[in-house]
């Protein structure tokens, strides 16, 4: 049996609009179960270990703002993990797809409902191909929004037969927290081409090009 593993993470709320501009984005981490990643998460986990930190989630946003347990860390030793992260993401057998709405043109929670659906709904029509090349599609989320979790079953289920949804905490689960670095690398490629990172993402990507070159770059081949 041929069986695609989903690993959903989202950036941005269905709430008011605090700032603007303001983004949705919903990133998908596809990976193909008969292609292992056994030896990628070794080697990610004793990355980790070795380099001194002793966490379960590699949280990006968090790693680059010196937020949570991620406080007591020095910029040079957090930018160590997120390479450690870099390193699985470019190495693992995954592709994904990012959807991003604008929240200018979905300003309340049934707008932008209406918007994320129609583009999940898109984007996965696009490549129908490949979805209908497994026998099963397991989908992994933390059910975190539950606006999102009813769009993601809604949408799924409307398209294939042959789907299961499943809770997953993301310290349980290494692709998760790739979809959340992924997710995060998007959002940071919008803001780079805003001109509008923030004094803490700045300080963190600081040598020249870096954030564009060695991170952007790479992980936009892994787009499905």
């Amino acid at each position: 049996m041929k069986e695609l593993s989903i690993f959903i993470d989202e950036s941005g709320d269905f709430g008011e609009i605090k700032e603007r501009p303001a983004y949705y984005l919903v990133t998908f981490v596809f990976h193909n179960q008969n292609d292992g990643i056994g030896r990628q998460v070794s080697m990610l986990e004793e990355g980790v270990k070795n380099a001194g930190f002793d966490v379960e989630y590699i949280h990006t946003g968090p790693v680059i703002r010196r937020e949570e347990v991620f406080e007591k860390y020095s910029v040079d030793e957090r930018r160590k993990l997120l390479y450690r992260m870099l390193n699985f993401v470019n190495s693992s057998p995954i592709s994904y797809l990012t959807v991003v709405i604008d929240r200018k043109e979905a300003a309340d929670k049934v707008a932008l409902s209406g918007r994320l659906a129609k583009a999940i709904h898109m984007a996965i029509s696009a490549h129908q191909d490949f979805f209908m090349s497994f026998d099963k599609i397991i989908v992994y989320y933390d059910n975190g929004q539950n606006e999102l979790s009813a769009i993601l079953n809604a949408v799924f289920s409307i398209q294939f037969s042959n789907v299961e949804f499943r809770k997953a905490a993301p310290q349980k689960y290494r692709l998760l927290q790739a979809a959340d670095f992924i997710c995060s690398m998007d959002l940071l490629r919008i803001k780079r081409d805003e001109k509008r990172l923030s004094k803490s993402e700045e300080k963190f990507f600081y040598k020249p090009q870096e954030l564009k070159k060695t991170f952007l770059k790479s992980i936009e081949k892994k787009k499905l």
